[in-house]
C-alpha cells in the first residue's frame, strides 16, 4: 500500500514522518555510511524544507513501513542540479516542469536482509510504480535521481534500468550516478509484471499537483 504525504498534511501524521526519517537514518547513515545530515534519530536535509512529496510503502497486513522516497520538481531546489551537478557530465542543468527528481529511496534493512522472501522487490517496485502512476497522471516526461551503482543494478533487476545521464563519480564512500527514467505506460507495466503487482498501487488516481494540494 502506498501513502503520499505533502508538507501540509505530514504535520498531521507525526508518527509516520518520524518512522520515515528514522528509516532514512538507519539506511543512509548507519548502514550505507553516506555523508548525510543527522539530527538525533533522523536523517533530514534542506531539501525536506523545499515542499517535497513523500511516497511511503506499507505492508498491507501489518501496516509497517517498508520503504520510502522523496519527490521534488526540478524547477525548484533538487539534489542533482544543486548538490551533485558533477554527475550531469556534459548535460546542462535539468530544469523542467515535466521532469521531477526522486531522492532518498530506501527500503527497511530488515526486509533487504530477508533473502527468503520477495518483500524487497515488492516494496521497491511499489514505490517506483507509485512514482510512475503519479508521473503518468501528471504527464511527466522523465523522473531523475542520484543513486549509487548498487541501487542502479537493483533498479535493472526490477525492470526499470533507466539511462545514465553522466558517468559514475566517486562521492564520499560511494560510486554515485545520475539516472533518468522515461515515464511511460510500458515501463510501469514492466515493473508491475516483475513484482507481480496487479492494479494500481495508489488508493485513488492522483496527479502530483493533486498530491501537493491534498
Amino acid at each position: 500500500m502506498i501513502r503520499i504525504f505533502n508538507t501540509k498534511n505530514s504535520k498531521h501524521h507525526p508518527q509516520e514522518m518520524d518512522a520515515m526519517f528514522r528509516l532514512r537514518k538507519r539506511v543512509f547513515h548507519d548502514l550505507l555510511k553516506w555523508e548525510v545530515t543527522v539530527r538525533g534519530a533522523w536523517e533530514i536535509d534542506n531539501y525536506d524544507e523545499a515542499n517535497p512529496l513523500y511516497v511511503l510503502s506499507y505492508d498491507d497486513e501489518t501496516g509497517r513501513l517498508r520503504g520510502s522516497l522523496r519527490l521534488l520538481p526540478t524547477l525548484g531546489p533538487n539534489m542533482l542540479d544543486d548538490t551533485f551537478p558533477t554527475l550531469l557530465g556534459d548535460t546542462p542543468q535539468i530544469r523542467s516542469a515535466s521532469v521531477w527528481e526522486s531522492s532518498r529511496f530506501c527500503i527497511d534493512p530488515e526486509i533487504s536482509q530477508d533473502r527468503a522472501s520477495n518483500q524487497v522487490t515488492i516494496a521497491a517496485a511499489e514505490l517506483m510504480c507509485g512514482v510512475g502512476e503519479l508521473g503518468l497522471a501528471s504527464r511527466l516526461s522523465h523522473v531523475v535521481t542520484v543513486t549509487d551503482v548498487f541501487l542502479e543494478r537493483m533498479f535493472r533487476r526490477m525492470g526499470c534500468p533507466g539511462e545514465r545521464i553522466g558517468e559514475p563519480q566517486r562521492i564520499g564512500s560511494v560510486h554515485a550516478v545520475a539516472v533518468a527514467w522515461a515515464v511511460t505506460d510500458a515501463l510501469l507495466d514492466t515493473m508491475k509484471s516483475v513484482a507481480q503487482i496487479n492494479g494500481s498501487v495508489l488508493a485513488a488516481p492522483m496527479s502530483l499537483e493533486m498530491a501537493r494540494a491534498a
